[in-house]
């Protein structure tokens, strides 16, 4: 049982890492962002409503209201941002940046739940801030050639970062009252929704011009890294402990750095290092006490 855990969390953890390699990738085929959104989204839901009908799992009216609102800004608003922010920045920077979700959660946990954060939390939120902000400052970023912004690219990404917050917080809330898998269906419908409608106020659905590379592409993005993750860390999350679990959020980011460079030719540099290394472990810091109230 220990290595098929170990198993699924290295999975979850690869998917997730490798999610901005594979969008970069995509976008260096010609695709735009909110085509690369709706087309990975439109696969990751018709997998999760051909197991709904499969295995004739039905969401009550409670279940499709509690999922909308976690899905539209998990599934829907995050991945926007996220997808948007990588024609600015590499996809090891946008996955140190995605790393604040857990900091950025518990931080509106304690504004919004009341939830208490202990004195090496709070040092943890400073030192996952201090890290992104010199990300955010030292203006690398992280793709070859010395193209992108920083500025445009983190802001970006922090916007996905508030909106999966928000989403976390949502799941504390509603997600105990249902199966997860249950939910799965109006999260994703719902975020595919969200995506449609952008891509159609922005005039950015070009689907019909794809090509053969890009569907091979957003097909793996939509199974490998949106889809994959979120059943393998649902499993794990019945079989093992939260802070195991937690091992993704910390192992991804690494997974992204490192996949970009080998992959995709970005560039590590010393500021992106330091303010990785400081943004993963205030994270680690608050993730891990966190954890263990569980």
């Amino acid at each position: 049982m220990r290595a098929r855990i170990v198993s699924v969390l290295g999975a979850a953890s690869l998917g997730w890492g490798l999610a901005g390699v594979g969008v970069r990738a995509v976008y260096q085929e010609g695709a735009s962002t909110f085509t690369v959104v709706v087309v990975r989204t439109a696969i990751a839901s018709l997998a999760v409503v051909a197991y709904g009908l499969v295995t004739g799992r039905r969401p009550s009216s409670r279940a499709w209201l509690h999922g909308a609102l976690i899905g539209i800004p998990r599934i829907g608003l995050a991945p926007i941002l996220f997808i948007a922010s990588l024609n600015y920045i590499s996809a090891g920077v946008e996955g140190l940046v995605i790393t604040l979700i857990p900091v950025a959660t518990a931080a509106m946990g304690h504004l919004f739940l009341r939830e208490q954060l202990t004195r090496s939390q709070v040092l943890g939120l400073t030192l996952g801030i201090a890290g992104t902000s010199l990300l955010i400052a030292s203006g690398d970023s992280g793709i070859a050639d010395g193209a992108g912004n920083t500025v445009i690219g983190g802001g970006l990404a922090l916007g996905g970062v508030l909106f999966g917050s928000i989403s976390g917080i949502l799941s504390r809330r509603f997600a105990p009252q249902h199966e997860t898998l249950t939910l799965a269906m109006p999260m994703f419908l719902s975020g595919l929704i969200v995506a449609i409608i952008g891509g159609l106020l922005a005039a950015d659905i070009q689907i019909g011009g794809l090509s053969a590379r890009s569907w091979q592409l957003l097909t793996l993005l939509a199974l490998g890294s949106t889809l994959l993750p979120f059943v393998a860390t649902l499993y794990a999350s019945r079989h093992t402990t939260a802070a195991n679990v937690a091992l993704t959020a910390y192992v991804a980011p690494l997974v992204g750095v490192v996949g970009g460079a080998v992959l995709l030719d970005e560039v590590i540099t010393p500021a992106i290092i330091v303010g990785g290394l400081l943004t993963i472990t205030g994270v680690v810091m608050v993730g891990s006490k966190a954890a263990a109230r569980h």
